[in-house]
């Protein structure tokens, strides 16, 4: 992880000292914390734009047709939020514990049709369970 961690911005790896430095984690949790610390970073990129830094991420066009050029900020609040709902659930996944009780929070499996309806995984149909119901 130390080579990937090297890549992050400063808004990245501050999030990444500050969980790993009070964490213990175990190799998926390093994964999900490296992304959610990518996703740190493109926020402030985002934010940038948002505050007004145009050197941060924009595209100038060129339209040929009529010499003019436009400069483009491409859905910067609308990619923000969904990077900040991104690492928020990314975070979440992680599931560290309470820094005043040491309790994880609750696991939480799979559910509607990711969930296996019997055991061994097979999936019923709505229409068997109604006939198992019914006792057909």
């Amino acid at each position: 992880m130390t080579d990937s961690y090297t890549d992050l911005g400063a808004g990245g790896r501050e999030l990444w000292d500050a969980i790993t430095g009070a964490h213990d984690l175990d190799a998926p949790q390093q994964v999900q914390l490296l992304e959610a610390c990518r996703a740190k970073d493109r926020l402030d990129r985002l934010d940038a734009i948002l505050r007004g830094d145009a050197d941060v991420w924009m595209r100038l066009t060129h339209n040929l047709r009529t010499d003019d050029y436009e400069l483009r900020i491409d859905a910067a609040l609308t990619q923000a939020n969904a990077t900040a709902n991104q690492m928020k659930q990314l975070l979440a996944a992680l599931r560290l514990p309470d820094a005043t009780t040491g309790k994880r929070p609750q696991y939480r499996g799979a559910r509607g049709a990711q969930k296996p309806s019997v055991p061994g995984g097979a999936k019923v149909s709505s229409i068997d369970r109604a006939r198992a119901a019914r006792g057909a």
